[in-house]
């Protein structure tokens, strides 16, 4: 039986300047990952901020006080690593992966990236219409329309409902000031986690951190209000037709259980059975009996009004014979599964994430979500155990509470 050694060699820090630091000393690996979280996200910003936190993301890259424009992604690749970025609606992340001998120039790059960049007011101008550009493709990609109406359709009045690239008018009216009032508002110590997984000695990682990120001023992050969306009283749908499409895309979702809650472990237990693979129902089911081209299910992983979804490719005129198919499933589902075939659905699960986190960027991930995210490191150190601790009656209780409540659902078909 697999078991996942996530809690070997794990040490945490907190910095006087309020920054945790979280360190995985691995032997088995040559490379280091060094990820730098934030806990803000598009979810975080007013209405006229509207993309702010993905533009600053782009922007954290237009040189910083030791590295000119240009020079931060060259010293990584230079040294044969890899720097990247990320944001979502709930978190922003900046990492590097690379070679054993190299984490120290790694460090602090990413220091110098998030902490010591300097914004300047010609580079905000010269990234509008990049980002303007990456928005306008995103558009020209059918699917994202597809994702951007689902949100729409299902929030109402959470900032969720908005996408994190934000919109043209939002992006256009951007100006420095706005984008420091941001940076300083978000990115500094109290709302900081750093995390560092490798072949490294923690004590030298630790000396590191507080020679870069250590010297920064902790300050009060502010409060952002999150409106919750209310309740959702009956079915929601919407079509929408598209000329580039050659065959039609539905998603139907159902509200779900927070990440970090004990009900979303059994979520995660029913999205494996589901949908996660060609062993799962809905593949043997409804995939290879040839109603749909692929079908998929999974959930958006969310602190708050979390949402479980089923994504399907197919042709219009077999959706409510599909439809039909997945609510007829999800019941029998409750009195048909076995006790044999849920054990080997959890084990499933528990083996995919021990293979994920084999690879040290994945490991780094998975640390700097549980914190930036989910709030509790709890969520890594002790996944395996909460998934084990699901039962099948916990199974048929959530899907008897999916099926109660009203869904909402987007179709896309091709326009003629």
């Amino acid at each position: 039986m697999a078991t996942l050694a996530l809690s070997m060699d794990l040490k945490t820090y907190r910095l006087d300047n309020g920054a945790t630091l979280v360190i995985k000393n691995r032997e088995d690996t040559e490379a280091v990952a060094i990820h730098v979280w934030f806990r803000v996200g598009s979810a975080y910003e007013d209405y006229h901020q509207k993309g702010i936190a993905h533009f600053l993301e782009h922007m954290l890259f237009n040189g910083s006080e030791k590295y000119p424009y240009g020079q931060l992604d060259y010293v990584v690749e230079s040294l044969g690593g890899n720097i990247n970025a990320g944001t979502s609606k709930d978190y922003t992340f900046y990492h590097i992966t690379i070679a054993k001998p190299y984490w120290r120039q790694a460090l602090d790059v990413l220091y110098q990236l998030t902490q010591r960049p300097l914004l300047l007011q010609d580079m905000v101008e010269k990234e509008k219409p990049i980002v303007i550009e990456e928005l306008r493709r995103g558009k020209d990609n059918p699917t994202t329309l597809l994702w951007e109406e689902f949100e729409k359709t299902i929030y109402k009045v959470s900032p969720y409902r908005h996408p994190i690239i934000g919109y043209e008018e939002t992006i256009r009216s951007f100006t420095r000031e706005m984008l420091l009032e941001f940076y300083r508002n978000f990115y500094q110590p109290k709302n900081m986690y750093i995390v560092v997984v490798g072949s490294v000695e923690p004590e030298e990682v630790k000396g590191a951190v507080l020679e870069t990120f250590g010297k920064e001023e902790g300050r009060a992050v502010p409060k952002v209000q999150k409106l919750p969306e209310p309740e959702q009283l009956e079915n929601r749908k919407v079509e929408l037709q598209d000329r580039r499409l050659e065959k039609s895309y539905w998603l139907i979702g159902w509200r779900a259980p927070a990440i970090g809650t004990k009900e979303y472990y059994t979520l995660l237990v029913l999205d494996q059975i589901l949908g996660s693979g060609r062993t799962s129902l809905f593949y043997r089911e409804i995939r290879e009996k040839g109603l749909v081209y692929s079908i998929s299910t999974g959930d958006f992983g969310r602190p708050k009004d979390n949402i479980f979804f089923v994504y399907a490719t197919l042709e219009k005129d077999k959706l409510e014979h599909v439809k039909a198919e997945v609510f007829e499933l999800l019941k029998k589902l409750t009195v048909s599964l076995e006790e044999e075939e849920f054990e080997k659905a959890k084990q499933r699960l528990i083996n995919s994430t021990l293979f994920s986190l084999e690879r040290v960027e994945t490991d780094s991930y998975y640390i700097g979500y549980s914190l930036a995210v989910v709030g509790l490191l709890d969520y890594y150190k002790f996944f395996e155990n909460n998934i084990r601790s699901v039962r099948k009656d916990d199974l048929v209780r959530m899907i008897g509470d999916l099926l109660s409540k009203p869904y909402s659902e987007v179709l896309m078909v091709p326009k003629r």
